[in-house]
Formats: structure tokens, C-alpha cells, sequence
């Protein structure tokens, strides 16, 4: 009777053991997953670091083109090809 309880017993703990390694190897939140999560993470952390710079940016130019009149006159005139009244603008062809 000892025999077989031991061999009951033991069977157990091996398939116990068996069902934690399969499920580490191929389960829902393996090994594997759980590498890939973390790299995904990781390179979502770099593209919201990459959007904070581009908003951060945005928010300088913004502020520039809120208070600077002189960065103001000078994006018109040389982005747009503006001038002021009465003046004659003249073109550069290469």
C-alpha cells in the first residue's frame, strides 16, 4: 500500500511539474509573450518620448508666433512671399 501511494504521489508532483513548465513554454503569459510585451513596451516608450519632443516643439513655435513679431515678419515674408505696403519684393533666379 506504501508502494502505491508513493508512486500516486509522485506522479503528481511530475505532472504538477510538467503543466507549470508547458505552461510557462506555451501559455497565455509564457515566457515568450512576456519578452514581447516587454519589448513593445519599450518601443512605445520611445515613440511617446519621440511625440513629447515634437510637441514640445510645436509649443515653442506657438509661443514664437504669439510673441515675436520680428519671427512673425520674417516667416510671412520668406515662407509666404509677403511684403509690407508699397514695397517692391524682388526674386532671386539662379
Amino acid at each position: 500500500m506504501k508502494k502505491r501511494f508513493f508512486w500516486i504521489i509522485l506522479f503528481t508532483i511530475v505532472a504538477t511539474f510538467a503543466i507549470v513548465i508547458s505552461q510557462l513554454m506555451f501559455g497565455k503569459n509564457s515566457l515568450k509573450q512576456q519578452q514581447k510585451i516587454t519589448q513593445d513596451i519599450a518601443k512605445y516608450e520611445a515613440q511617446i518620448d519621440s511625440l513629447q519632443h515634437a510637441i514640445d516643439s510645436c509649443n515653442i513655435e506657438i509661443e514664437r508666433l504669439k510673441k515675436d513679431s520680428l519671427y512673425k515678419e520674417n516667416l510671412l515674408r520668406t515662407r509666404y512671399g509677403m511684403s509690407r505696403k508699397g514695397e517692391r519684393v524682388f526674386q532671386m533666379v539662379k
